[in-house]
């Protein structure tokens, strides 16, 4: 039957209210002048903002916080009644005291969709809607000129401000402006608020992830030579350190000398040695035992979630072999399966000595669901396995957590298709739980599919719901980028290390952690109680920049 429906009629109807109100509200405001018909508002970065989202309530102003040398962001939407063009939208130079500030810069991006079913988990539709197609948005590449905005469509813009390392503290003004070709369609006005302290540019914890030469050169130019992919491979490495992620391989073998740059940078937190014959590992130990950083950050990782007992067998007996040769390497093995073994009660036990990088997948921590991790026969006997780990933290070992695939809702994960507080409030559980580093199998893993901007459906073998797993990179050359663009859920990643880093600081700073686990609880009580309020996350951050500043200057 054509013609609409009476569900169609009241959704047009209400969407029209919502659009007239905020065209009101926006219009009364100092913040921002939009022509009439127009609406634009700012939303916090983590909003998975939809081309039918509209909301009267969204900010007219903005004051995004940050300390210096950081990266924090927020979102502009706008939406026309009428299509546009030719639409771009400006920043102009962030002022201080009416001069230009040339150690705070904005960079703008086109937010770009990828298609996800409705039929997936984690998305709020009515059940008649079910199975239709929904685009969720993504992709962030450089809004370098005008783009053609439809009519009735609501368009995120992702605006990403920089406070360099000298940047002094206090407030900048930034002007964005939107126009269709010369025609002014409003304006909004961005403050950037610069705390009185410093990121020194190591995080606080550890997050590495596999950046892949092969799908690189695969969806970019499965034709290039070594020369070119080396040269792309190392712009790829460098954007995701700049995002705190450290990749699993170096640009250059660990025994090059080419390496060693890499070794000495600050934001590398990780890289993994390969397993290779005795000599190699010998000249392996001789050279990362010339400084102790350098140890600190390298690690094996040669067995991947070991799943009976026979695997790990497999891994202790390797590892010992490697500790014989090199006392000092740090090994891990992502697992998730804990099987009784026939020495000691289950695997976990049964590689004490030998592994010292625990690294669970994040819901075998939740002490509320054992059953998550521990056979019937381990039920009951075991302590939780957060309470054990916490032990060998103690001891000095690291704990890491890692997602893939799994675990869906009620745990969080990186999906394309979860809110964005969802991903950046991981990084808030891995404080609570005591751990210091974060595991990612992949960030381009395009292997399975032609383009990474029209699919997000990575691993449709293991789940036809899953969006976006093990892929928080989009090649640039799609875009005419040479290198990588990000995603906003790697834009989550970079900004919850640095909401770690931040929690740590106020640690150091003399509050005890208990006081320090208040706050975080406010947010993410455990691994299934969590805030899905963006408010919420942008408060709380907002107290540990004004406490960690008091704490610097003694007040």
């Amino acid at each position: 039957m054509d013609g609409a429906g009476p569900g169609k009629t009241r959704r047009a109807a209400r969407l029209l209210t919502l659009i007239l109100v905020a065209v009101i509200m926006l219009s009364v405001s100092s913040g921002c002048g939009p022509r009439k018909g127009t609406v634009m508002w700012f939303e916090h970065s983590t909003k998975k903002i939809l081309h039918d989202h509209t909301d009267p309530l969204g900010r007219a102003e903005y004051t995004l916080y940050l300390a210096g040398n950081e990266y924090e962001a927020c979102q502009l939407a706008v939406r026309f009644p009428e299509r546009q063009p030719e639409f771009t939208l400006t920043a102009s130079a962030p002022a201080r005291d009416g001069n230009a500030a040339e150690e705070v810069s904005v960079e703008i991006f086109n937010e770009h969709y990828i298609p996800v079913t409705m039929s997936a988990p984690f998305l709020a539709v009515s059940p008649d809607e079910d199975g239709r197609a929904e685009e969720y948005p993504d992709a962030l590449y450089p809004h370098s000129g005008p783009v053609s905005l439809p009519a009735n469509t609501t368009q995120p813009f992702y605006v990403l401000v920089h406070a360099g390392r000298e940047a002094r503290p206090g407030e900048y003004e930034v002007l964005l402006t939107a126009k269709n070709g010369d025609t002014l369609l409003g304006e909004a006005r961005l403050t950037v608020h610069v705390w009185d302290f410093v990121l020194d540019g190591a995080p606080a914890m550890t997050a590495v992830s596999d950046v892949s030469r092969y799908s690189m050169a695969k969806v970019t130019d499965p034709s290039m030579g070594e020369d070119e992919a080396q040269r792309l491979y190392e712009k790829y490495y460098e954007f995701a350190v700049e995002h705190h992620i450290s990749p699993y391989s170096l640009p250059y073998n660990v025994l090059d000398e080419r390496a060693d740059k890499y070794l000495d940078d600050p934001r590398v937190t990780g890289f993994r040695v390969n397993y290779g014959d005795d000599d190699y590992l010998r000249a392996v130990a001789e050279k990362l035992s010339r400084k102790p950083e350098w140890l600190k950050k390298a690690y094996f990782y040669f067995l991947d979630e070991p799943g009976d007992e026979d695997r790990y067998m497999d891994l202790v007996r390797m590892s010992r072999h490697l500790l014989e040769i090199f006392p000092q390497a740090r090994i891990v093995s992502p697992y998730f399966v804990n099987p009784d073994m026939y020495l000691g009660n289950d695997a976990l036990e049964y590689c004490f000595g030998t592994v010292n990088i625990w690294c669970p997948k994040l819901f075998c921590l939740d002490r509320d669901r054992p059953q998550n991790i521990y056979t019937n026969k381990q039920l009951g006997k075991l302590a939780p396995m957060a309470d054990r780990l916490a032990e060998r933290r103690a001891l000095g070992e690291d704990v890491w957590t890692y997602v893939c695939w799994e675990p869906g809702e009620p745990y969080l994960n990186l999906y394309i298709n979860m809110q964005g507080i969802q991903h950046r409030l991981i990084f808030w559980q891995n404080y609570l739980l005591g751990a210091n580093g974060f595991l990612y199998w992949s960030s381009n893993y395009w292997d399975r599919i032609s383009d990474p901007w029209e699919s997000g459906a990575t691993v449709n073998w293991l789940s036809d719901r899953v969006y976006g797993d093990g892929s928080l990179l989009y090649n640039g050359s799609k875009v005419g980028v040479d290198g990588p663009c990000s995603s906003l859920r790697l834009e989550a990643v970079r900004d919850g290390v640095d909401d770690f880093t931040y929690l740590t600081m106020l640690e150091n700073s003399g509050m005890s952690r208990e006081e320090v686990l208040r706050i975080v609880r406010r947010l993410t009580a455990s691994l299934t109680e969590y805030t899905g309020n963006d408010d919420l996350l942008y408060r709380a951050r907002y107290s540990l920049g004004s406490m960690i500043e008091k704490a610097r200057s003694g007040r």
